[in-house]
């Protein structure tokens, strides 16, 4: 018989703590992405130009390739049975609905992980604009696309912010997916009858 667990809001090194161990698994992605990228330069001798492909295209490709690996991590994590990435596990959290304290639905870990991933890929869609202007010699940019620039640059400060400061520790994915993250902690003795 599993052991029953009550959960406490978890403090916000711990969360920052899980984080970093997920960036570890996401750097490892990446590694091998370098690694297919140099191997694929070694054997047909040229860097493949993804602006090639214009803004759209090298946004579209490096979505495919980078962004939606992670966000399948992190939903098939979430959505499993621990609901938790590696790094959540490691420090003994798990993503729960924020009403009931049960597991999250997919449609909900979804969202979370859409909203997570959001400033990521507002910062990948910059920096293609940016590359394609520049390629044609330009050095002036739109204001708007220096605004998308800091948007995503500056809403992480945000998403820690808010789990930090908020009551239940909640961010910006959280809030719009109905969700919250919780530290596991075996139920006291007493509160688990029949096992005196």
């Amino acid at each position: 018989m599993a052991a029953a667990q009550e959960s406490t809001r978890p403090a916000l090194w711990s969360r920052v703590l899980a984080s970093l161990v997920d960036y570890l698994v996401i750097l490892g992605w990446m590694l091998a992405l370098a690694a297919t990228v140099a191997l694929l330069r070694l054997s047909t001798g040229k860097f493949c130009n993804w602006l090639e492909l214009g803004p759209a295209g090298a946004q579209l490709l490096g979505f495919a390739v980078l962004v939606l690996p992670v966000g399948i991590y992190l939903f098939l994590t979430e959505s499993s049975a621990a609901q938790a990435t590696l790094g959540k596990r490691r420090l003994q959290l798990q993503v729960v609905d924020g009403r009931t304290g049960e597991r999250a639905s997919t449609p909900r870990i979804l969202l979370r992980t859409a909203v997570k991933l959001l400033p990521w890929e507002m910062a990948h869609f910059s920096v293609w604009n940016f590359a394609a202007i520049a390629s044609t010699g330009s050095t002036t940019f739109p204001v708007w696309l220096y605004t998308v620039a800091v948007v995503a640059n500056v809403l992480p400060a945000v998403y820690l912010l808010m789990v930090g400061m908020q009551r239940e520790g909640r961010g910006p994915h959280d809030l719009a997916a109905g969700t919250k993250v919780v530290r596991l902690r075996p139920a006291p003795a007493e509160l688990l009858p029949g096992l005196r």
